[in-house]
């Protein structure tokens, strides 16, 4: 499997209600991309307050594919590239991680 996790970091003025409408565009098009084998979504959790845990992020996402070239091709989808120019003007940063599993 090829995993790819982002964490994204939303600026300061942004609404609360613009984290859950992203988790939802998650769900209603990443989701339906052929290639996304699972994929995982939501808000970090509040309660995680040990010190080896990351604060510096408000939403992870997670998506699993069968290989690279899965997701060399989620990359480029049509859908996948929507979400992005949707959400991109909210965000401070992102951290993206892919590894092989």
């Amino acid at each position: 499997m090829y995993v790819h996790s982002v964490y994204f970091t939303y600026q300061s003025q942004i609404p609360e209600g613009e984290k859950d409408i992203l988790i939802a565009d998650v769900y209603e098009l990443l989701a339906h991309i052929p290639v996304v084998r699972k994929i995982d979504a939501g808000r970090r959790d509040p309660d995680a307050d040990r010190e080896v845990n990351d604060k510096d992020f408000h939403v992870g996402l997670t998506v699993y594919f069968d290989d690279k070239q899965g997701y060399d091709e989620y990359q480029v989808d049509e859908k996948h590239q929507a979400f992005v120019a949707k959400h991109k003007s909210n965000w401070a940063s992102i951290r993206v991680y892919d590894f092989v599993s």
